[in-house]
Order: C-alpha cells, then structure tokens, then sequence
C-alpha cells in the first residue's frame, strides 16, 4: 500500500492553533477538547516528531477510543496523520494504523487485515516491539493470514529480546500454557507471567500477569510450588483494580477478564475458608 505524507497545503486545512476552535471548520464535528489534541499532534507532526504526536494523541485514551469509535473527522485525521507518519519512516505509526485496520470488532474485510499485516510486517522490520507482538496476535487469531502459532511464537519472542515490553512475555507465558506452538510447559509458563509481572510494575497491565500467576496458585506449579490461594487472593484484587482503569481508558475488551478476576477471588475465599476449616477440624 502506498501511503502519501501530508504536504504544508493539506496541514493548513487541519486542526491547528493558528485557528480558534469556534472559527474552524470542525467546531461542529468534535468537541473543542478534542480538537486541541488534534491541534497539538498535528503541530508534532508537522515537525517531525512523531513519537511526540503519538503521546499527544493518547495522553486521554478514553477520549481517542471515544472519538475513534464515532468515525467522524477526528478519526478521519487520525488516520492521515498515521500515514504521514508511515510515509515518514516511523515505526510506531506503522503500529498505529495497522491497529485501525486490525481492531475492527469482526467487521473487517480480508483487504483491512491484509493492510494490517503488512503495517505489522514494517513496523517490525523498522523495530517497533509492539509491532512484533501485535503480528504475533494476527497469527494466533488467523486474521488476515493462516493461522501459525510457531509463527507467534517467533514473534512475541523476538519482542521480548528487543524490549522489555511486559506484553510479549505474557503472551509467551500463554502459549507455554496451552501447548500452542511450543511443548507445553507449566514450570516456564509461570517464569514468563513473573517476568511479565516484574515488568510491567505500578502500570495497569500488571493485571494480566497477576491474573495468570493468580489462576496458577490456586493449583500450584509441579515442582515449582504448591497451591497458595491467600497469595492468589491478593493477585486477583490487583487484577481487578487494573482492569478497572484499562476498561476505563477504553479499552472494554478486558471486561471479561474483569469478570474471571472477581470470579477467581470468590474461589480463592472459598479455598482459604476451607483451609481455615481443616486446621480447626484437626486441633
């Protein structure tokens, strides 16, 4: 796909701070919040600095997920400022737009996830790690190209040697899980969720790996460490806590994760009240 950078010509016709918002032509379709982020990735972008623009944009991800969804001029631009990024040689807009063409709830056409895959397939080759990961996904799910767990394999592996980005660890930890593309092993799954957990810090997708280490202290690892419900408990509640901000920075897909946290915490609860059963029944 041939992408075209935005020219002066076309950059004076979008959202910019040389124009009020009540004097634009888009005071009628976005609101004056969104318009000044707007404003202020274009400048960015306009630039050169595309790393810049990229964090103008999600500094409020609830609004970008709000505005994306409704498809009007703010996601037309959006769009068109990630290609000029492309066309730029930036790594992390090939990212970018390949999400727009990828994240399409089921809706997409073969071309949207062809489009998508070779996005990923730059982005990557220009060493953008969520690029890598996000290509693993696209192989795992058969969006746009056969199915190929070794593929995904090879994917989120080779992000996981380039950064320390939590998400391919994870994403390794569920594969080891389930035996997909690689022998299955609970021993080096639970190492990769740890690794995940240790990464990811204070930061909200912490909830995925204290979700999974969670999910394996409730039985215990073969030769690793037996049940620890009280521990999963604590693991849960994290996981909970921060699905509940991923959720509300739009990303809603984690909602059922959500409800398998809180789930797991009642069985945790169930575990430890038996535990606390048993010690009293053998006094």
């Amino acid at each position: 796909m041939e992408l075209k950078k935005i020219d002066a010509q076309e950059f004076a016709t979008l959202p910019n701070f040389d124009v009020e918002y009540e004097d634009s032509a888009y005071a009628g379709e976005m609101s004056e919040k969104a318009y000044n982020v707007l404003a202020n990735a274009c400048d960015d972008a306009q630039s050169g600095y595309f790393e810049e623009m990229l964090q103008d944009l999600y500094l409020d991800q609830a609004l970008l997920a709000r505005e994306m969804d409704a498809k009007g001029a703010f996601a037309r631009i959006v769009k068109r400022l990630y290609e000029h990024g492309v066309a730029s040689g930036d790594a992390g807009c090939c990212c970018n737009l390949a999400n727009l063409y990828h994240n399409t709830s089921g809706r997409g056409s073969a071309e949207d996830y062809t489009h998508a895959v070779e996005l990923y397939e730059l982005g990557s080759d220009r060493g953008d790690t969520q690029s890598m990961i996000n290509l693993g996904y696209i192989y795992c799910y058969g969006r746009g190209c056969e199915r190929d767990y070794t593929r995904a394999y090879e994917c989120y592996a080779r992000a996981a040697l380039t950064d320390t980005n939590p998400e391919a660890y994870w994403k390794l930890g569920d594969l080891y899980a389930s035996g997909k593309g690689v022998r299955k092993s609970d021993r080096i799954a639970w190492q990769l969720y740890s690794k995940a957990y240790e990464l990811a810090g204070k930061s909200p997708l912490a909830a995925r790996a204290a979700h999974h280490m969670a999910d394996y202290l409730m039985h215990g690892v073969d030769g690793v460490m037996g049940p620890d419900p009280e521990r999963a408990l604590s693991l849960y509640v994290q996981a909970e806590v921060g699905y509940y901000h991923l959720i509300d920075a739009g990303l809603t897909y984690y909602q059922r994760q959500l409800d398998q946290s809180i789930e797991g915490q009642r069985l945790a609860r169930e575990a430890l009240q038996k535990r606390h059963l048993d010690i009293r029944a053998g006094e």
